[in-house]
């Protein structure tokens, strides 16, 4: 059973509690995630299956885009509202003033992620650091922003609802932080939802609770990677790829994924300084 699931994660479940939920309704399948998702965070996460899950880092990942919303006049120290305060003041930006701020963050932006976050600091995960109260640095990193938009506002309720379309490695929660320390303010991430990853969209995407058969809802490998360079490989040239040896290929693409004449993937292959395609990953078994 090869192939991924496009998933709408709820607010609350952890990505992991999702593949975990996906892996018992098909059996213990083999299961793997691309993409992690903060527990508060919904929207898109792929799921991948059996031994697509060798085929993850290949998946068309960027740009991905988000909504979430603002509320203004408290910073929490998860930056989003499953966080304890740690600071409150600050006005509540008007919409123009909110509005001129914004082109200040597209294009390469430096960021700091969140404390609470994956990001490893000397080996250890930020947010187990965190937990344990102790003090420690993350460093800065560049990310794109494609574009962010205002979608609506309300300053009675100090809140506003944003779009953004950025690189992979942005956080939404230190976004929102900058943009409230851009306008002398402060601000959490009230809700976030990944809408798209890559030309995947969370609108195609199941729930759990809706799906009676999952099975009906997985897509092919070669669908999801049809955007991928390809070629086609005879049975000899299997055979070649499944002792790890090169082959020769008509083409000039750097990477390829190399079907077999049924359609199934046989080989994920790489050009050396010979001009030869070396196997990266062999699927095939002759």
């Amino acid at each position: 059973m090869d192939g991924f699931l496009f998933v709408d994660k709820p607010s609350g479940p952890t990505s992991f509690d999702v593949v975990r939920q996906v892996r018992r309704a098909l059996g213990g399948e083999k299961t793997g995630h691309a993409g992690t998702l903060d527990p508060l965070a919904s929207g898109l996460l792929v799921c991948a299956l059996g031994s697509a899950t060798r085929l993850l880092p290949y998946l068309p990942s960027e740009p991905k885009r988000y909504a979430f919303g603002m509320r203004f006049g408290i910073e929490t120290d998860t930056l989003d509202s499953e966080g304890a305060m740690v600071a409150q003041g600050g006005h509540t930006p008007g919409r123009e003033e909110l509005q001129a701020t914004l082109g200040r963050f597209t294009g390469v932006v430096r960021q700091t992620p969140p404390k609470f976050s994956a990001v490893k600091v000397n080996g250890e995960r930020a947010y187990d650091l965190a937990r344990k109260h102790l003090e420690f640095e993350i460093a800065e990193r560049e990310v794109t922003v494609f574009s962010l938009v205002l979608v609506s506002y309300d300053g009675a309720n100090a809140g506003a609802a944003l779009e953004v379309v950025c690189s992979g490695g942005t956080y939404v929660r230190s976004l929102v932080q900058d943009i409230a320390h851009a306008l002398g303010t402060l601000a959490y991430a009230s809700f976030i939802r990944r809408l798209a990853i890559g030309p995947f969209t969370v609108d195609n995407a199941i729930t759990m609770d809706s799906a009676k058969d999952l099975r009906e809802h997985i897509m092919p490998v070669k669908q999801a990677l049809s955007s991928l360079p390809s070629v086609m490989v005879n049975l000899s040239q299997c055979e070649t790829l499944e002792k790890g040896r090169s082959v020769k290929l008509d083409t000039t693409e750097q990477t390829v994924i190399a079907y077999t004449e049924n359609g199934d993937v046989a080989a994920v292959l790489k050009k050396n300084d010979e001009g030869m395609y070396h196997p990266e990953k062999v699927f095939i078994k002759v």
